[in-house]
């Protein structure tokens, strides 16, 4: 399991203060293409940042808060990273919020363009 840290916008702040929120994951290789971060709408710990914005880590790219009901209180830090091209959940949550989708994998399973200066570079060694 990865935790990332996102980088809240704009000097957004959660309910204790901090300024990013934590994001646990199993795919860390699929960061590039979040289009989005989801949090529960009941959540008292996140509820005011729906609407807010996060810095995608490594390529500063604003991504929105979403409330929806897929983000479990109770399992995980709470905050789901949304990759809708990745996942099949990612893909309706995305639906829901219309959040872009982002192909990030050929189907050699390197980074495409899109990666930008983060993309495979084969080499031989």
């Amino acid at each position: 399991m990865w935790h990332i840290r996102y980088p809240l916008a704009d000097g957004a702040k959660t309910a204790d203060g901090k300024d990013y929120l934590v994001v646990a994951t199993t795919r860390p290789e699929t960061v590039l293409g979040d289009t989005g971060v989801a949090v529960n709408p009941e959540d008292p710990r996140y509820k005011d940042l729906i609407g807010k914005f996060v810095i995608l880590p490594l390529v500063d790219r604003r991504i929105p808060i979403v409330g929806d009901e897929h983000a479990d209180m109770e399992k995980g830090t709470g905050c789901v990273k949304i990759t809708p091209a990745h996942d099949f959940n990612d893909y309706e949550v995305g639906k829901r919020h219309a959040l872009p989708m982002i192909n990030i994998l050929t189907f050699d399973g390197d980074i495409r363009e899109t990666g930008g200066s983060l993309r495979y570079q084969r080499q031989r060694v």
